[in-house]
Order: structure tokens, then C-alpha cells, then sequence
């Protein structure tokens, strides 16, 4: 079993992230800033570099050590999801290496691993970001150069769009929260500090959090200089961004500041230049490129990331999490991921998603293709009722991670750019509009699906937001509805499939959604002590059934 995941680690020195960024320059010895923005050689290393580096196992930390949770973008997307709920441990938890987001028992303060490694992640790429954007004279480059340019502007405001709602304090409501449970001083609208190519070390050593309006006008002239730079330009592949994925970027954006007409108009231009179209049920369900291929789901995945052997461990990758058919690990299989039975029974048996979890009547319900028999003991682990099929191992290899964990994870699909544009409708007024683009999704998932009947926009959007944690179950999407939304969270029920230690009930915004500064930041960079967020450990009280 896992050991020691959360252990505390050793304060040494000062200056370690936000500095960090600085000090941790080109090396001179070998090729100054302006050499490499001369070389398009050079620059294309660079650019191609971040895409490996968002997948790279060990990246936080630079070594195997307690930290197998540890391997870049898709590690924030179990994070997220397990934050919400709606991602249920079905087997051994001794095993959950994401247990400090989903059972608020976990230590989740700020002088814990599992803080720092989430922190540095995001600042690792913002980074990286930064070396191309000042490497490049927007004034002197040629076509090329504005492209990476372009597309190193357009990862550095992804990134500060999920720092800013991860860190946005939002204060809780319940009144079961921990009375203790407060900042020293006033933090709302606070975000986190940010750090672009023209920080000096000085600087960085005195960078307070950004309020939201600052942050934001930060991602937007991010996302536009993007848009400039990429709107005609012709972007072979989608490991990097495209145009359709800054204006899905601006969607996104708009869509946390409740600007709904500008959510619905961006998501509408990410459809129209992507084209594309949902994802079929035989796309979905496939046992051997299921969720893992981007060649096979080209359609709908606008933007994905991909492993390989070579920038991967066999403990350390998406699959080997996330995949209950995996037989590599103690992980997937083990902890068995799966959804809450109260999301399930929502779903109707007429809508195909339902497969992409166990029922609790096995293949008496439906003959579930899978790449090894997980019905029985014959077949190695037996996985339990609602545990998931949607993530699959590579060619169904599940024995062998350099094959089977070498999957190619989306990071944007087109079904949400749907669903966006569907909420933003509605809530600008528009409900009939809002109505006829959920039906046209919704419709390639559940023939009998209609939400013509709502009438009310608020009950509309609530509507929206349930098939979204359906859609995208696993995928690192919905954390964001839930906290924009104050939607709380509801796993302590009679009945439940969430097992003692997880079952935390909250109405509004949970604690745990608003997640600490790491320590290590705060010593290199003063200007946010007093004004972290708290630490969410154990601030509302488990669910027990009576």
C-alpha cells in the first residue's frame, strides 16, 4: 500500500516558486535568450517541449518519491473531479493517491506534498511559457515565430484561468463548516500572484495575489495577442493550441465571470472553425481506443496531450488511475474510480453514457465490452458496481504500461463548447436557442432526451450542469462548474456507494475547493502571508448514517 503520501515536506531557503520562475533561466554557458529567439530550431524545441512536459511523470518533484500522483495536466484533472464528489473510490483506498481532494480527512494544508505539487505544476508550464514569450520579438519575428509565439501566450492563460478559480477564495455558507474555518484577513476576489517574462527576481519576492479583475484583463490580453498571432495561421497537429482552442479558452473565461452572451458567442466560434461532431457510442465504449486515442475520436477532441514510453513511469500516468481494466498497478483496479450511485440513477437507461459505468446488475443490464474479463475472479480483479469503463488502456493492453499507459488524454472536446454555448444562451436570454443546442447534443447520447419542457433559465442551466458531470466524468472539467456554481456537494445518502472516510455533505461553496497557497511560496514571497487560503482539513463534520 501507499505510504507516506501526504508527508510534510522540509522548509529549506526561500524564493522557491514565483522566485523560482526567475532564477531558473536559460543557461547562459549555453545560449542566451536572444541566441535561442533567433533560432527557429531552437524555438521549435521549446514550444514542442511544453506538451511532453504536460504529461511528464515526476514533474513536480523531479524524482519518484511518494508522489505518484505526480505527472502533470491529467493528475490536475483526477484532482479537480475528485474535489467534487462525483469521482467514488469503490475498492481499496489505501491505494487513492487523490484522497487529500476527495475525503477532506487527508492533511491539505499548506505545508503538505500534496499542496506544493499541485502549485508547482501550474507554474512549471507558466514558465516554460514565459521562456518562449520573451525569447520572441514580436516586432522582428517571421510567421513562424509568431505561431509559437501564439500558441506559448495561449498555455500561459490556460494555465492562469485554472489557477485563478482554483485559488479564488470563495467563502462557504453552510453552516456546518468548522467555525474556524477562516482566512486572517480579508482574501475575497483574490487569485494568485502572476508571473510573466518581465517579473525581475526583486519583483517576484513581493508579489501579492491578483484580484480577479486584474488576473482576468491578464488572461484576456493572453487569449487576444493569441487569437492575433493564430487566427490565420496554419497549425499542423493539435497537441498545441489552434485558433478554435483560444476561442474555447475564452469560452471557458467568460463562462467564470457569468458574461454568458460572450461564454455562448466564443463557444459558438470554437464549433464553427473546429467542425467536427460528438463523440458515437462506438467511439466511446471502444475497448482498445476508448478515451485514449485522438486519432480515433479526431471529430471531437480539439486539443489532447499524449504520453509515450520514454516521458512516463508505469505508476505515474492517467491510465494507470483511471483505468479499472489496467492490471499493471495497485491503482486503477485496485481503487477502482467509479461514479456516486446518486449521479447514476439519474441517468436514463436510454441514454448510452450509462454504460461507461458497472451497473449493479453487471451484464444482466448490458454486455459491456471490455478488453479483459472483469466480471469475475477469473479474469484477474473483479471491479464493482459503478465503477468505470470509459477510460481504457491503450489497444487493451492492460498488462504492459508502455503500451497500454501510452494514452493520448483530451484536454478540450467539442461536446463542451455545446454545452457552453447552451448555459450562456439561456442565461442571456436566449432560453429557445439554449434549448435547441442541448437537444441536438443531448439527442446523440439519448434519442428520447428532450429539455423542451424547462422553461425557467436557472433550472435550464441546473440542467446543463448535470449532463456536464455525465459528459465529462474524469475529465477535469466540472470542478470549475461546481465551485462557479456553488453547487455543493451531497455523497453522504442513504444507500450511497461512497465508502466511510469520503462521505462529506456541504450545501454552496465547499472548503475544500478554495486550495492553499503551499508554504514554500509564502517564504519565497512574503507578500501573501496573512493572506492565504485556510486549511480545509476537516472542516465539515462526516456523514453517518443514523
Amino acid at each position: 500500500m501507499k505510504k507516506f503520501k501526504n508527508f510534510v515536506y522540509i522548509l529549506i531557503g526561500a524564493g522557491l516558486l514565483a522566485s523560482g520562475c526567475i532564477k531558473e533561466t536559460f543557461p547562459t554557458s549555453i545560449a542566451t535568450v536572444e541566441q535561442v529567439g533567433e533560432s527557429s530550431t531552437a524555438l521549435e524545441a521549446m514550444v514542442s517541449a511544453i506538451p511532453a512536459q504536460m504529461v511528464e511523470s515526476y514533474l513536480a518533484l523531479g524524482q519518484r518519491s511518494s508522489n505518484d500522483y505526480d505527472f502533470g495536466i491529467p493528475s490536475m484533472f483526477i484532482m479537480t473531479d475528485s474535489n467534487t464528489g462525483d469521482i467514488v473510490v469503490n475498492g481499496n483506498s489505501g491505494y487513492d493517491w487523490f484522497s487529500s481532494w476527495g475525503t477532506n480527512e487527508s492533511p491539505f494544508g499548506d505545508v503538505y506534498q500534496s499542496v506544493y505539487i499541485a502549485w508547482r505544476t501550474w507554474y512549471m508550464f507558466i514558465k516554460s511559457a514565459n521562456d518562449v514569450i520573451s525569447a520572441i520579438d514580436p516586432e522582428t519575428a517571421n510567421e513562424q515565430q509568431l505561431i509559437y509565439l501564439g500558441q506559448a501566450r495561449a498555455i500561459r492563460a490556460y494555465c492562469y484561468l485554472n489557477l485563478a478559480q482554483i485559488y479564488e477564495y470563495k467563502a462557504p455558507t453552510d453552516p456546518a463548516v468548522r467555525s474556524d474555518y477562516a482566512p486572517e484577513n480579508d482574501i475575497a476576489g483574490l487569485t494568485v500572484p502572476i508571473v510573466d517574462e518581465k517579473l525581475t527576481q526583486d519583483e517576484a519576492k513581493n508579489n501579492p495575489r491578483a484580484t480577479k479583475d486584474v488576473i482576468y484583463k491578464f488572461i484576456f490580453d493572453d487569449l487576444d495577442a493569441a487569437e492575433g498571432y493564430l487566427a490565420e495561421a496554419k497549425v499542423s497537429g493539435r497537441m498545441l493550441p489552434t485558433i478554435d482552442v483560444v476561442y474555447g479558452f475564452k469560452a471557458r473565461a467568460y463562462l467564470a465571470l457569468a458574461d454568458y452572451a460572450n461564454a455562448a458567442k466564443y463557444a459558438r466560434l470554437a464549433l464553427d472553425t473546429f467542425g467536427g461532431s460528438p463523440l458515437t457510442q462506438d467511439q466511446w465504449e471502444s475497448p482498445t481506443t476508448g478515451f485514449n486515442t485522438y486519432s480515433a475520436n479526431s471529430n471531437s477532441w480539439m486539443w489532447y496531450l499524449a504520453y509515450s514510453a520514454d516521458n512516463m513511469g508505469n505508476l505515474a500516468n492517467y491510465t494507470a488511475h483511471m483505468s479499472n481494466e489496467e492490471m499493471w498497478t495497485s491503482y486503477g483496479s485496485a481503487v477502482q474510480r467509479g461514479i456516486s450511485s446518486s449521479l447514476y440513477a439519474s441517468i436514463p437507461d436510454t441514454d448510452w453514457r450509462k454504460h461507461s459505468w458497472i451497473d449493479p446488475n453487471g451484464t444482466d443490464y448490458y454486455a459491456y465490452k471490455v478488453s479483459r474479463d472483469v466480471f469475475t475472479s477469473a479474469g484477474g480483479r473483479v471491479v464493482k458496481p459503478y465503477s468505470n469503463l470509459k477510460f481504457r488502456p491503450v489497444g487493451g493492453n492492460y498488462s504492459d504500461y508502455k503500451a497500454g499507459g501510452a494514452s493520448e488524454v483530451c484536454a478540450m472536446r467539442m461536446e463542451e463548447m455545446m454545452m457552453i454555448e447552451a448555459e450562456g444562451l439561456a442565461m442571456s436570454g436566449n432560453l429557445g436557442g439554449g434549448k435547441a443546442v442541448l437537444n441536438e447534443l443531448m439527442r446523440t447520447r439519448n434519442p428520447e432526451y428532450s429539455c423542451d419542457a424547462i422553461s425557467d433559465p436557472a433550472r435550464f442551466q441546473q440542467e446543463v450542469f448535470r449532463q456536464k458531470r455525465v459528459e465529462f466524468w474524469g475529465e477535469g472539467v466540472v470542478f470549475f462548474d461546481f465551485k462557479r456554481l456553488g453547487a455543493g456537494v451531497t455523497v453522504g445518502y442513504a444507500g450511497t456507494n461512497v465508502q466511510e472516510g469520503y462521505r462529506y455533505n456541504v450545501t454552496g461553496n465547499a472548503p475544500w475547493w478554495n486550495w492553499p497557497i503551499p508554504r514554500r511560496e509564502i517564504n519565497g514571497n512574503p507578500a501573501i502571508e496573512g493572506y492565504n487560503n485556510p486549511d480545509p482539513t476537516k472542516s465539515v463534520p462526516e456523514w453517518t448514517e443514523e
